[in-house]
């Protein structure tokens, strides 16, 4: 592979979403870090775009020189709290737990000193008025600036490939404005960067017009008053290669990738498009989890089958369409597979040890891990 056709690699992942945007509404940024990992001809570049909406989170991108899958790999959702509690993650709540000028605000587990002083919060260039979740962050990075990125072992897992060794990493570079439709091979930064890559040279990379700072993708009015914008779903078709056999589904003659402009009201989205169609559901790989919501919030019919680790819920109530679309995309994100049936039931096929999606029907499944679904079809003739 040459400089020139890793860019356009990383353009066409832009053009289809699955380049890092700074300034995503849905994530408004906080702080961001590229760092590349390379071993001779292997090679694997992250990018952790820190950002908060409802709560800090940090987007992992990761592009590597033998990945099938690139782009956003996870959303890391753990990452700051107001107490031992990760669920306490609300931070504008942090002005209601007391006026010291400096608290305790918990970074993936560990307790951290924050100081937030009117001189504290003017040193990011915020005035104290418009203080926000997204420049409490920004606080936490400011003062300690390690806090915030997973490790290079963290990292690797979410990939499941092997560490390689950490040769570069920065906070600050030029990014494209890719809503205005820049890709990265119009920054010199990304051409400098492809360029270091292939011939295994860190001596080339120019930053150059360094715009990774916050402030230049969200302005100071917005801090005070983020508004959630609508979720946009994309749809791409792909080759079914190996989905048959890592999602346990037969009949797939057609198959489309879905992805989301935020990770919020994802399942509300498929929920308005797919719920009167929907058929059956199939969770797996769950069962703890599904059996306390069970108990608790679905009164459907549902049956559990040890063996496969399966529950199956047919002739589901409509009241409780849409938090079975809720629970399909919370299990995935936990690692389980869930599968939903439009239009037909889908059935077991102990032949080949997989559930199948009859002629005419289709089959919605959320990627395991939640990064994005994919609507698989059978359009063969009986």
């Amino acid at each position: 592979m040459t400089s020139e056709e890793l860019l356009e690699k990383w353009d066409r992942c832009a053009r289809d979403s699955d380049f890092p945007m700074l300034d995503n509404a849905n994530h408004p940024l906080s702080c961001c870090k590229v760092s590349l990992y390379q071993e001779e001809r292997k090679w694997t570049l992250f990018f952790e775009i820190v950002g908060f909406t409802s709560c800090a989170m940090n987007d992992i991108y990761a592009y590597d020189s033998g990945f099938d899958k690139e782009g956003l790999v996870m959303g890391y959702d753990e990452l700051l709290s107001l107490s031992e509690d990760v669920s306490d993650d609300w931070l504008p709540d942090i002005e209601n737990r007391g006026t010291k000028d400096k608290v305790t605000i918990y970074a993936k587990g560990k307790p951290i000193e924050v100081d937030i002083s009117e001189k504290a919060i003017e040193s990011i260039d915020v005035a104290p008025e418009n203080m926000a979740g997204v420049s409490i962050v920004r606080l936490v990075f400011n003062q300690n600036p390690d806090s915030l990125w997973l490790s290079p072992e963290e990292l690797f897992e979410i990939t499941a490939t092997k560490q390689l060794p950490l040769v570069y990493s920065t906070t600050e570079w030029e990014h494209p404005d890719i809503a205005v439709g820049e890709l990265p091979s119009n920054s010199v930064f990304f051409q400098t960067l492809a360029e270091a890559i292939i011939t295994n040279n860190l001596d080339c990379i120019n930053t150059g017009d360094v715009n990774t700072f916050w402030k230049n993708w969200l302005d100071e009015e917005a801090l005070a008053n983020i508004e959630i914008v609508e979720t946009k779903m994309f749809q791409k078709k792909i080759d079914v290669a190996d989905f048959e056999c890592d999602y346990e589904l037969r009949g797939v003659s057609e198959l489309y990738k879905i992805t989301f402009s935020s990770e919020y009201d994802r399942y509300q989205l498929l929920f308005s498009m797919y719920g009167e169609i929907s058929q059956n559901f199939v969770f797996q790989n769950n069962p703890g989890y599904l059996e306390e919501s069970f108990s608790r919030d679905i009164e459907s019919e549902h049956k559990y089958d040890q063996d496969k680790s399966v529950y199956v819920l047919n002739n589901v109530k409509e009241k409780e369409l849409r938090d079975l679309y809720e629970l399909a995309e919370m299990g995935s994100e936990d690692g389980g597979l869930n599968r939903i049936f439009l239009y037909k039931e889908g059935l077991y096929d102990s032949k080949e040890k997989a559930y199948k999606i009859p002629s005419g029907g289709s089959c919605l499944v959320w990627g395991i891990g939640g990064n994005e679904a994919f609507l698989a079809r059978n359009f063969e003739s009986q």
